[in-house]
């Protein structure tokens, strides 16, 4: 359980960084951006668990944590009001860094979790 929470506080300190640190996505507000990344962090490490927990071969979890990852994040950018995208081709960017970032937690931590 302590890997699902690790999980999620890491997401949520990636996603932080990468809006904070980057002049792509506009937030309005310092809540709004640490209440987006919590959400994005709580969620993403739900959509790794869920990923992992289908099955199937390693593509198929990878390419269901990519979609997962991306869709979280769109939807807290297009829901939580003060977000304004600046760039759209650095939005990309900026989401595929997220996903890839999200890819590598998983990687660590799910793996060791399931097993237990």
């Amino acid at each position: 359980m302590y890997a699902f929470f690790l999980r999620a506080v890491t997401l949520s300190v990636l996603y932080f960084c990468l809006l904070y640190w980057t002049n792509v996505i506009e937030v309005v507000t310092l809540g709004g951006l640490i209440a987006g990344a919590c959400i994005a962090g709580i969620g993403g490490a739900l959509v790794q668990l869920l990923a992992w927990k289908i099955g199937g071969s390693i593509l198929r979890k990878r390419a269901l944590l990519f979609v997962g990852s991306s869709c979280l994040t769109m939807d807290i950018m297009r829901l939580l009001p003060g977000y304004t995208v600046i760039d759209k081709f650095g939005a990309l960017v900026l989401l595929a860094v997220f996903c890839l970032l999200a890819l590598g937690v998983t990687e660590l931590t799910v793996e060791k979790e399931l097993k237990e």
